[in-house]
């Protein structure tokens, strides 16, 4: 009977700790369809996904810009953070990153994204970038340094950025100079939708 009771503990323990393991995954999701509608909505438009733009650098360089945004939290690590006794606490909710490349007849760089969607307009972000590995294999060259962060926007389909770019010579230093123009100027692009974000249903 001893043998019995201890086995009917362990089951009831282990189905105990399944369904409260779904409770905590499928719960997370519903609670961040509303707290990051931007990242995990089912009905409207997402940042999250592929957007494409192109714009000429400070030097009238055509280059074109493709941003990556990942959602903050996919299936399988949401998963892997339920199975777990203890778990962290969880990073800013409105912080995202990505990747971003741009391809020129200069070359191609690759970059590392991170942003923030604003506090109470969520069609409204910060976005860094930072080259991989603190590289440029690109060289010399005007890269994207980071963004107008007041100018930032995305609506539906279409996103427009205000770039702000550092010079780098060959060797990889950068270089400034106040009284040439090409350094303080920004650039401004409207990049499109060019697919949606992988479903996570």
């Amino acid at each position: 009977m001893k043998g019995k009771g201890c086995l009917s503990i362990f089951v009831l323990a282990l189905v105990v700790g399944i369904v409260g393991a779904v409770i905590r995954f499928y719960g997370g999701k519903f609670i961040d369809q509303y707290t990051q509608p931007w990242a995990y909505s089912q009905t409207e438009p997402l940042l999250v996904g592929t957007w494409q733009g192109v714009f000429r650098d400070p030097d009238g360089v055509s280059k074109t810009l493709n941003l990556r945004i990942d959602v903050p939290l996919t299936d399988d690590e949401r998963l892997a953070r339920t199975s777990r006794k203890s778990r962290r606490r969880r990073k800013d909710k409105r912080a995202f990153d990505g990747v971003a490349t741009v391809s020129s007849r200069l070359g191609r760089e690759v970059y590392e994204l991170n942003g923030t969607v604003d506090r109470t307009n969520d069609h409204q972000f910060s976005l860094d970038f930072t080259t991989q590995d603190g590289k440029y294999p690109v060289t010399p060259n005007f890269y994207i340094n980071d963004t107008e962060s007041s100018d930032n926007q995305w609506r539906a389909d279409q996103m427009r950025l205000t770039l702000r770019f550092a010079y780098i010579r060959p060797g990889g230093s950068s270089f400034y100079s106040s009284s040439d123009p090409r350094f303080k100027k920004t650039v401004s692009l409207e990049l499109r939708r060019v697919e949606p974000a992988q479903p996570n249903p």
